[in-house]
């Protein structure tokens, strides 16, 4: 990478812009839009930037409530996966001669709360994944770079802000969409709600945007809405999301978010309308992982109860060599 980029440093590594990065000549087959700043070994992109010095200053910074909260939705739903995923299934077995209990579950990671890693899906057009990885290494070896372990032995550590779109689309009387339909939440919206909650953004930090698709689940499975839960299963579903727009691609990308996530199947609005997707964009090309289905109902009711909109997010993924997802495994401290 070049060495004039006007934007600011982190740890010694310069952070360009976006355009500065598609600026940037490229071997044939790179993507233009490919940030892979963080040298041609590294596995955890952007979570670089949660350094620990940067982890110390979030510790001080946050949580002075000490009140936790959890991002894990009931592992068992959605009943019904959308795209076709097979739902997760639970088998209990006792231990012969002693009364113990072992259980089995079988579950696709992405199903329900997860963070996607960086082998879940490529750069489409390119056929690559992050930082150069290729199909054939993801299957053709015992090569597990870019896995979801790598995640998991850097852990993810920062601080967390919550845009609270659901709510705030209720207090502007805006929430008249569908949120099983498709709805793209814009950047103009999302600094809106920004300004509401007083929120401002700094570099590293976990962005959550909470849309109301899990809401809506939720009271169509207390409501016992069968058509309702259906049309969120989906094999070719649609959903609320973050607009894919230029714009918005842009702004995702200088603000170096370290993850972003949100409550529903998908980070953006899906199906997606334009090409390259967002999701091609964020794993792919800068290294940014994506949280979906978080569960961000009890989250944002204690943000609206203390009046405070960021916090100490934590996640463990799981440590599973050459891993393409995991479990978010997700909590909050305000």
């Amino acid at each position: 990478m070049p060495t004039t980029y006007k934007n600011h440093k982190a740890e010694g590594v310069l952070l360009p812009t976006l355009d500065e990065v598609i600026a940037t000549e490229k071997p044939d087959g790179v993507p233009r839009e490919a940030a892979w700043i963080w040298g041609s070994e590294d596995e955890i992109g952007r979570l670089n930037l949660l350094t620990p010095e940067h982890i110390q200053s979030v510790l001080a910074s946050e949580g002075k409530h000490g009140i936790v909260s959890s991002l894990n939705w009931d592992v068992t739903l959605p009943r019904q996966p959308g795209f076709g995923r097979q739902a997760c299934t639970r088998k209990m077995e006792t231990l012969e001669g002693v009364l113990v209990n072992d259980e089995i579950l079988h579950l696709n990671t992405q199903s329900g709360s997860q963070l996607d890693g960086f082998r879940h899906l490529a750069h489409q057009a390119a056929g690559q994944f992050y930082n150069n990885l290729t199909q054939e290494e993801i299957t053709g070896g015992s090569d597990h770079r870019c896995g979801i372990q790598a995640a998991s032995r850097h852990g993810i550590v920062g601080r967390g802000v919550l845009l609270d779109y659901d709510r705030w689309a209720d207090e502007m009387g805006r929430q008249t969409y569908d949120a099983f339909e498709y709805h793209a939440i814009t950047l103009h919206e999302l600094l809106q709600v920004a300004a509401w909650e007083n929120v401002t953004f700094k570099q590293g930090d976990i962005l959550l945007v909470r849309s109301g698709w899990m809401r809506q689940y939720n009271a169509c499975l207390a409501a016992g809405d069968e058509d309702q839960l259906a049309r969120a299963a989906r094999e070719h579903p649609q959903s609320v999301g973050v607009d894919a727009s230029d714009e918005m691609r842009e702004w995702l990308h200088n603000q170096y978010f370290a993850v972003v996530g949100g409550d529903q199947p998908a980070f953006e609005a899906w199906p997606p309308r334009t090409k390259p997707i967002l999701h091609e964009y964020l794993l792919a090309c800068w290294g940014v992982m994506i949280g979906e289905m978080l569960d961000l109902e009890d989250l944002s009711a204690k943000c609206q109860q203390t009046g405070q909109y960021s916090f100490v997010f934590m996640s463990a993924p799981m440590n599973l060599p050459g891993g393409v997802a995991s479990l978010a495994n997700a909590l909050c401290i305000l």
